[in-house]
C-alpha cells in the first residue's frame, strides 16, 4: 500500500494506520488486558509470519530522512536468490527517487527527473522527499513486475527464430519447437 499522506518518523499517522488494519479484518488487542503484552507479540509474530514474503524487497524509511530495502529470498527468472540488505540511503531532497534492484543483485537509485533505466531492473519502489529532505511517501513498485503476467506475443518476439522457423530459442534454449 502506499502512503500518500504525512509520515511521522517513518510511518503514517495512527489514524491512518487504524483504518487500514480495520479495512484488512486486523483486530487490535485490547488496552488494560492481563495479558497484553503477549498477545500483542502473538499478533505481531502472527502478521508478519503470514506476510514475510511480501516483505521482502520491500522499500521502507529507515529513519526520517533515509530510506533501505527489506532483505529476504526472492525469485529472478527461475532462480532463487537472497538480498541482503546494506546502509540505508539519504535520497535527494525535494525529488522523488525511484528505486530497483538490478540483476546482479544489488540496489540502485535514481531521480525521477532520470526516469527508471533502460537496462534490465526490477522496479522496486519510490521514495518521496520535501525540501527539509524528510520522506513523505513511500510508493510500492514491486507488484509491476512480481505479479506480472507473462505476455506470449512480447515473450515470444523478444526469443530467436532459429532455423526455417522450425524453433524459436531463447537465451540458447528451445521453447517452442515445430512453429
Amino acid at each position: 500500500m502506499a502512503f500518500q499522506s504525512q509520515m511521522t518518523q517513518g510511518y503514517p499517522a495512527e489514524s491512518e494506520i487504524d483504518a487500514e488494519l480495520a479495512s484488512l479484518g486486523i483486530e487490535l488487542v485490547t488496552e488494560n488486558n492481563p495479558n497484553y503484552t503477549a498477545e500483542h507479540k502473538q499478533q505481531v509474530w502472527g502478521t508478519t509470519n503470514a506476510a514475510r514474503w511480501t516483505m521482502t524487497l520491500g522499500v521502507y524509511p529507515a529513519t526520517p530522512t533515509t530510506f533501505n530495502v527489506r532483505g529476504g529470498k526472492y525469485l529472478y527468472k527461475g532462480t532463487a536468490k537472497t538480498y541482503t540488505p546494506g546502509e540505508a540511503i539519504d535520497p535527494v531532497d525535494n525529488d522523488t527517487t525511484y528505486i530497483w534492484m538490478n540483476p546482479d543483485n544489488t540496489i540502485d537509485s535514481g531521480i525521477d527527473g532520470d526516469g527508471w533505466p533502460g537496462t534490465e531492473h526490477i522496479k522496486l519502489g519510490e521514495v518521496v522527499v520535501n525540501s527539509s529532505g524528510v520522506i513523505t511517501s513511500v510508493i510500492d513498485r514491486r507488484g509491476e513486475e512480481f505479479l506480472r503476467i507473462p505476455d506470449p506475443v512480447t515473450d515470444v518476439a523478444a526469443a530467436v527464430v532459429c532455423k526455417d522457423n522450425q524453433m524459436i530459442c531463447k537465451d540458447n534454449e528451445i521453447v517452442i519447437k515445430g512453429v
